[in-house]
């Protein structure tokens, strides 16, 4: 698929604050906390195991009262088999109190909106034309008062942009948003990206969900970013295998060299659709 525009988020020039510190720490039940503070910016992020049934329903009941507050239907579908919903990244520009955040919740809620408006999409497995199997996936519909929706948790999530909250590190404040804009100038470094003999000073990696589709293949959104002395590069994938149907992957990259007065945002999403 063809790339879009790349973006640039405008701030303000700082004095680089030389000073860098990254520690991991156990909170409890396996969540690890982890903060990095470099050249102006600070990386605030949290690791936790999969939820339990008991979370996932307490994340159900908030994604059908955020949805019925925005007029999308307020039943929740099935969601993915395993949510990492303990886990985010949060990125800070101190300055100036933007806030780039990066949670499961996030990708979720974004999910059930495009579900909502375009379902499956017409994506179908072989196993779905098997009268055993259609049985059972209206039976579970039924259920849950879902006629269709979209079962591969596709998403083009790519965070949400605010100012610095008390309320939550990955909360974007009203009277606050985003203001990406489109960039002009250079794109992303890649020369810069690609050498090896650059030192990487923090490294965090991040699955916020992922599911099988019931063994027809694989949905998995993963978050993976990394500070060096002069940039901080992040790549958030939703990469989607339907066996036998395609591949899709959506990629979000944003991306800030220190000393610029732009963090730019590049979205790209490619599609194949495999033979059947």
């Amino acid at each position: 698929g063809a790339p879009s525009a790349a973006q640039h988020f405008a701030k303000p020039r700082l004095a680089h604050r030389m000073v860098a510190a990254s520690n991991g720490v156990e909170v409890s039940n396996g969540v690890k906390a982890s903060s990095f503070e470099y050249k102006g910016w600070r990386f605030d992020s949290v690791s936790g195991p999969i939820l339990s049934t008991c979370e996932r329903g307490t994340l159900t009941d908030k994604l059908s009262a955020t949805a019925a507050s925005k007029g999308l239907p307020s039943i929740v579908p099935p969601l993915p088999e395993a949510i990492f919903g303990h886990s985010y990244l949060t990125m800070t520009h101190e300055a100036s109190g933007r806030t780039f955040s990066f949670d499961a919740a996030g990708a979720i809620a974004c999910w059930m909106r495009e579900s909502a408006h375009k379902g499956s999409g017409g994506i179908r497995v072989t196993t779905a034309s098997l009268p055993s199997w259609k049985k059972v996936a209206d039976e579970q519909d039924l259920a849950m008062g879902a006629s269709d929706y979209d079962w591969t948790f596709s998403t083009d999530y790519s965070g949400t942009t605010g100012a610095e909250s008390p309320l939550s590190p990955t909360t974007e404040v009203e009277g606050a948003p985003a203001q990406w804009g489109v960039h002009t100038g250079s794109g992303l470094d890649m020369a810069l990206l690609r050498r090896r003999d650059i030192p990487i000073l923090h490294f965090v990696d991040l699955t916020l969900y992922e599911d099988d589709l019931g063994d027809n293949g694989e949905s998995v959104v993963r978050l993976r970013m990394r500070v060096m002395p002069s940039c901080f590069l992040l790549l958030l994938r939703h990469a989607l295998r339907v066996d036998g149907v395609l591949i899709r992957q959506h990629d979000t990259r944003v991306f800030h060299k220190f000393g610029s007065p732009h963090v730019l945002r590049d979205r790209r999403l490619g599609e194949a659709r495999l033979a059947q």
